[in-house]
C-alpha cells in the first residue's frame, strides 16, 4: 500500500544546497517506500524543483520577508493546536478558528503515514529565538497528531540559552530516529539531555547528490567566457552576507577583504582565474550571495577578466558539476564545499557555524577550515598557498574518503524505512 509522507522544514530552492538536500531526501524515500506520495512543507513553495506537491510552511504564515507578522504569530498556536487535538480525541480535525491558507498543511500532517524533517541546519540559536520555536513547532505537530517523526541528518546547535536546549531535547525525544551530520551535533544532543540510542551520525545527504553531465556544465561555463580545457588554473569561491544574517557579526568587511586577497594571490602567483559562484540567490536579498560577491569582485576590478562574478542563478545539479572543473575551492557556503569535495576538489572552508568544521573533520580534512570570526587576509592567503602545494595529496585523500562518505549518506532513507516497519507492526 502506498505511503503518504510529509517532509517538513524545507526552505527554498533559491538555495542550491537546500534544493539538493530535498531532492536527495525524496529520492531516498522513494527508493525505500515504493509508490509513496511525498508532500512538502516549504517556505517558498513556488521555487520547488521537483514534482511533489509543495505546501506553504508555518514560516510563510507568520513571516513576511524578514519581518514577523505578530497577529499571525499570536494565532499560530490556537489555529494549529485545536485541529490537532480534535483529530486525536475525535478522529476528525476542527478548523473553525484556523485560517483557510493554513488548512492544507494541517491536513497533510493528519493524512501522513510518517513525517520526516528534511536534512539541513535550522536547530540553533538565532536572534530572539522565535525561528527556533517555529521550527520546533513544525516537529511537535507530528507528535500531536500521532505520526512517526524522523529527522534526516541535521546540524544541531549551538544554543545560547538553557531553555532552548531543554525545549529541543523535549521535542526531539519524541522522534523515532534523529540523524546528525557532525560529531559536534551529536555532542549537542547529549547537552540537550537526549540519550544516544535514538541518534545516528551520518554524513550530509548532499554527498549523495549527483549533478548534471560534465558536458552540460562546461557549456554553461562557456557562457561566462570560461573554457574548462584551457591551461589556466581555476579557483572557485562562494561568499556570504553574514553580517546581515547575523547582526552580531562585525567583521564582514575584513572577511570580504580576506577573500579578495586570496583572489589576488591566486591570480598573481599562479596565473589563475577565479569564479565567484551564486550558491544562494534568495529568496531574500540578505540571503543573496551575489551581493557580497559583487563587492569582492569590485575590490579586485584591476585584475580584469581574471575574476568572474557569475550573476545567473543555476540549479544545484549544474553547480555540482561546474565545481568539478575547479583546481581549488574556497567556500563559505557549506554545500558549495560539499559539492566541490564530492568532485575531488581540494577546499578551504570558511565556517560561519560549527557545521563546516564538522564536515571537514568527518573527511579527515579539518586543518583546511577556518572560522569566519578569525579569517584574515594573511591567514587565508597562507592557507591557499599551502593547499596549492598540497593539492595532489588532498585529491588523492578525497579519492579514498569520498566513496566511503557517499555510501554512508545513502543509509538515511533505509534507516527510516527499516524503523517504520517496526512502527507498522
Amino acid at each position: 500500500m502506498s505511503k503518504s509522507i510529509l517532509m517538513i522544514n524545507v526552505h527554498s530552492s533559491c538555495n542550491a544546497g537546500d534544493a539538493a538536500l530535498a531532492l536527495v531526501a525524496v529520492e531516498q524515500l522513494r527508493k525505500h517506500f515504493s509508490d509513496c506520495r511525498v508532500r512538502m512543507s516549504m517556505d517558498t513553495p513556488d521555487s520547488h524543483l521537483g514534482d511533489e506537491k509543495a505546501l506553504s510552511s508555518f514560516f510563510t504564515w507568520v513571516k513576511r520577508g524578514s519581518q514577523w507578522n505578530w497577529f499571525s504569530l499570536a494565532w499560530l498556536l490556537p489555529g494549529t493546536l485545536l485541529p490537532a487535538i480534535a483529530y486525536r480525541l475525535l478522529g476528525d480535525p476542527v478548523f473553525v478558528i484556523t485560517p483557510k491558507p493554513w488548512q492544507p498543511l494541517l491536513r497533510a500532517y493528519i493524512d501522513a503515514d510518517l513525517v520526516v524533517s528534511k536534512p539541513g541546519g535550522f536547530l540553533y540559536s538565532s536572534g530572539n529565538g522565535l525561528s527556533l520555536l517555529i521550527a520546533l513547532h513544525t516537529l511537535w505537530m507530528a507528535v500531536l497528531v500521532g505520526k512517526p517523526l524522523y529527522i534526516f541528518p541535521q546540524s544541531v546547535g549551538p544554543f545560547s540559552r538553557t531553555w532552548e536546549r531543554k525545549l529541543v531535547g523535549m521535542v526531539l525525544a519524541r522522534a523515532r530516529i534523529i540523524m546528525v551530520r557532525e560529531a559536534i551535533s551529536l555532542a549537542q544532543l547529549g547537552a540537550c539531555g537526549l540519550s544516544p540510542e535514538k541518534s545516528q551520525l551520518l554524513p550530509d545527504l548532499a554527498f549523495d547528490f549527483r549533478g548534471e553531465s560534465a558536458e552540460t556544465a562546461a557549456a554553461w561555463l562557456r557562457e561566462f567566457g570560461v573554457d574548462v580545457h584551457e591551461k589556466s588554473p581555476y579557483l572557485g569561491m562562494t561568499v556570504i552576507n553574514w553580517a546581515v544574517k547575523n547582526t552580531g557579526f562585525g567583521r564582514q568587511s575584513e572577511y570580504e577583504a580576506a577573500c579578495a586577497a586570496a583572489i589576488r594571490h591566486f591570480v598573481d602567483q599562479f596565473g589563475g582565474k577565479v569564479l565567484l559562484f551564486p550558491q544562494v540567490w534568495g529568496p531574500l536579498e540578505s540571503q543573496d550571495d551575489r551581493v557580497p560577491a559583487r563587492r569582492v569582485a569590485e575590490s579586485v576590478a584591476d585584475l580584469g577578466d581574471a575574476v568572474i562574478a557569475i550573476e545567473s542563478p543555476a540549479t544545484p545539479g549544474l553547480l555540482r558539476s561546474a565545481y568539478q572543473f575547479m583546481d581549488l575551492f574556497i567556500g563559505t557556503r557549506m554545500h558549495s564545499n560539499i559539492f566541490a569535495l564530492s568532485a575531488g576538489v581540494p577546499v578551504i572552508g570558511i565556517g560561519y557555524l560549527p557545521k563546516t568544521q564538522g564536515i571537514t573533520e568527518m573527511l579527515g580534512l579539518g586543518e583546511w577550515t577556518i572560522g569566519i570570526e578569525e579569517v584574515t587576509a594573511e591567514h587565508l592567503v597562507a592557507m591557499l598557498e599551502q593547499l596549492w602545494s598540497n593539492r595532489e595529496d588532498v585529491r588523492a585523500h578525497l579519492g579514498k574518503a569520498i566513496p566511503i562518505v557517499v555510501a554512508d549518506a545513502k543509509k538515511a532513507g533505509e534507516l527510516i524505512a527499516s524503523d517504520f516497519v517496526l512502527v507498522r507492526d
